[in-house]
């Protein structure tokens, strides 16, 4: 018996077992033809492969990019929650102040201009007081 060798098999198409009766010139187009198939499948594979991870670049880019945006709004949101918690305890300290008799007196002597009786209430221009604080006084010169 003889060995057989190991290797690759080949496979016939049609055109290679008409050799006899047509010539070898349809087998090298026939195979040339098997060749190109197989490249427009191989560049359909590529194609759709290339299209497949631009696609999923795209997403991932997406993702990134809403997750950046997310943590900027979650950080300006924290700063606005601090100004307001801010905010909130100045206004129970004021809140706390409306009820002391104090506190009222002088809001009423500062905004509607009240007195005591017996008290003096001097009312002088505004312009006048920022000509006096800066030492430019008319009379002076």
């Amino acid at each position: 018996m003889k060995k057989r060798k190991k290797g690759r098999v080949k496979q016939f198409t049609e055109a290679e077992m008409r050799k006899g009766e047509t010539g070898k010139a349809e087998t090298v187009s026939t195979a040339g033809t098997v060749r190109k198939k197989k490249r427009v499948k191989l560049n359909q594979g590529r194609l759709i492969l290339t299209v497949i991870v631009v696609i999923l670049i795209a997403v991932v880019g997406m993702s990134i990019k809403n997750v950046f945006d997310l943590r900027a709004e979650q950080k300006s949101l924290q700063e606005e929650n601090q100004n307001l918690l801010q905010q909130q305890e100045a206004l129970e300290a004021e809140l706390e102040n409306v009820n002391d008799l104090e506190y009222i007196e002088e809001q009423a002597r500062i905004q509607l201009r009240m007195i005591k009786p017996g008290e003096i209430l001097f009312v002088l221009d505004k312009e006048q007081d920022k000509d006096d604080s800066n030492g430019n006084d008319e009379k002076d010169n």
